[in-house]
């Protein structure tokens, strides 16, 4: 891809269970965290911040460097959902409005450029909104107006398996579409990667076969 994701750029990440969607994007964040390009905030709803951390320092990456430490924040969603529901208190948030309102605070605060959102489909079976189509325009809206890089981690819906994302609006919204595939060959599994949809740059067409590189902590593709 000529020159990388641009600047600002929202880009869906999508793909189903196992394709390694939320290590791609705390990878991409962790490394251009270490390469001093950045900070950004790792939204969880389907993994607590534990969890999270110890899958990525699994992989080989150090969560507990200072660099990352102070650059990158793990915000656990699904703990405040938790939390409100034992109050009685969940049915009444504004989850959309508070999501939101708390981005726009951390951006003016601390000045983060990264959004990693993990992912579109739970923050919605979590909120149980009426309009999710409406929320997500919203949503992508609001994260390009302050500014942010995003990636949102999304699952491939449809019988077919061949939609982006639970609404079939998700990849119209966006600016970019990265797919990660699974294909069966007897008993291998070859991982996979696409980018669907870039705009403002050139990017080649077709899926090539990647993997996680231990050594240097970052995915390559072959």
């Amino acid at each position: 891809m000529q020159g990388g994701i641009p600047k600002g750029h929202l880009c869906l990440l999508a793909g189903t269970s196992g394709s390694m969607k939320s290590s791609l994007g705390f990878a991409m964040l962790y490394n251009a965290v270490l390469e001093g390009r950045t900070s950004g905030i790792y939204v969880t709803l389907e993994q607590s911040k534990e969890s999270l951390a110890g899958h990525m320092a699994n992989m080989g990456m150090n969560v507990d460097d200072p660099r990352v430490r102070s650059n990158i924040a793990i915000i656990d969603l699904a703990d405040l959902r938790v939390q409100l529901s034992e109050a009685g208190t969940a049915n009444q948030v504004d989850w959309m409005g508070q999501l939101i309102k708390q981005l726009t605070n951390y951006r003016e605060s601390i000045g983060f450029e990264v959004l990693v959102f993990d992912s579109l489909g739970a923050f919605f079976t979590l909120t149980r909104m009426e309009n999710p189509r409406d929320e997500t325009f919203k949503f992508f809206e609001a994260c390009r107006r302050l500014g942010l890089t995003t990636f949102i981690i999304c699952e491939m819906m449809g019988e077919m398996k061949n939609q982006f994302g639970e609404f079939g609006i998700e990849d119209y919204l966006s600016d970019g579409v990265i797919h990660l595939t699974m294909d069966r060959s007897g008993d291998q599994i070859n991982r996979k990667i696409a980018v669907v949809k870039m705009r403002h740059t050139n990017h080649t067409l077709g899926y090539h076969s990647w993997r996680w590189d231990p050594s240097i902590c970052k995915f390559t593709i072959h």
